[in-house]
């Protein structure tokens, strides 16, 4: 058994995270896209998917159904059967046969997945020919130059592959940006309030403008975009603490608790919810049901991170219900100011 080429070593990985044990072709060819985005365009495209999957089905990855799809040349298995997602003696015949870098000497007795020693295999190849460069790249552009892919070591870096004694973004030479937090200053307070949504933001901080508090910045989140932006706060010395109000779904509570977690191990500020108002949206909030429910685990860890709230919140969840921030208007923050303001510390 020979090491995976690079094209089938991606091809592996990609095929690892997939959520069935079987794919069809039409399902393929997508994934084949992400993982060789370069063969989109060559007439070669077919052949090269056809080499990939024989690769695969030598090392063990997957095995091949008897039906073809003959519609081109070369003829293509029309189903593939994907090996248990788990290390497997063929990943590790595979992981012996590749001459590893001392960087990476660990690689040979590590108990890995085929799609694992593909990616190693690709960082293998790096530091043989760009092993004397000094040069130090954002996370993006380093995996795009590693993967052919900008957002792959994104999905790396929480994964057994990334550790102590295995790889790091230092040794990658590489570091994870922080994206800037959109903020304004209303004020000599040291609290930094982030707001979700565009809109509720622009309200808050309209009426905050005129209520003297212990807010003295207000940002936008912009979404998702926060769990990685609140490294921006290591720029601002002066906030002691970070209220953060967002909608009331999965994904508005998930990226506060992931933004939370992060900032408490870079030793930032933690961040908190700004009860008085989560109460408020609560209170006065516009119920929109019909949303997919929340496995009871997930809702409750979810809602954890809301304190006095979660149980409330936790029943929306599982009760496929979510309460947009957006209820909690410009008109409803004037009228309630003296009841959430002072919450705000």
């Amino acid at each position: 058994m020979t090491s995976l080429t690079p094209r089938a070593a991606r091809l592996a990985a990609e095929l690892e995270a997939w959520e069935r044990r079987t794919i069809t072709l039409a399902e393929l060819w997508p994934l084949f896209a992400r993982a060789d985005p370069a063969s989109a365009t060559l007439a070669t495209r077919r052949a090269d998917l056809a080499s990939a999957i024989a690769t695969l089905v030598d090392a063990g990855v997957v095995t091949t159904s008897r039906n073809l799809d003959r519609t081109a040349r070369p003829a293509l298995p029309a189903r593939l059967n994907l090996a248990p997602p788990t290390a497997t003696t063929s990943a590790g015949v595979l992981a012996r046969a590749v001459p590893w870098r001392p960087e990476l000497a660990w690689a040979a007795t590590a108990r890995l997945t085929a799609g694992q020693v593909g990616v190693l295999q690709a960082v293998n190849a790096w530091f043989r020919d760009r092993g004397r460069d000094t040069d130090i790249l954002p996370l993006r552009e380093r995996s795009l130059e590693l993967f052919g892919h900008e957002k792959r070591l994104d999905t790396l870096l929480w994964t057994s592959l990334f550790g102590p004694d295995r790889l790091t973004l230092p040794l990658l030479r590489t570091f994870r940006t922080r994206p800037p937090l959109p903020v304004r200053r209303l004020g000599a307070g040291p609290i930094l309030l982030v707001v979700e949504n565009a809109d509720t933001f622009d309200s808050l901080r309209r009426v905050l403008a005129t209520a003297p508090s212990a807010v003295g910045y207000i940002a936008w989140g912009a979404g998702a975009a926060f769990e990685a932006s609140v490294l921006s706060v290591s720029e601002m010395p002066e906030v002691r603490g970070i209220a953060y109000f967002g909608d009331l779904d999965a994904d508005g509570l998930r990226i506060p608790a992931s933004a939370a977690s992060l900032a408490v191990a870079e030793g930032l500020p933690p961040v908190r919810p700004a009860d008085g108002l989560y109460r408020l949206l609560l209170e006065r909030g516009i119920s929109q049901p019909g949303q997919t429910p929340v496995e009871p685990e997930r809702a409750r860890t979810l809602a954890r991170w809301l304190g006095d709230s979660a149980a409330a919140v936790e029943r929306l969840l599982c009760g496929g219900v979510r309460i947009p921030q957006e209820a909690v208007s410009a008109r409803v923050l004037v009228d309630t100011v003296n009841d959430w303001l002072p919450n705000m510390r």
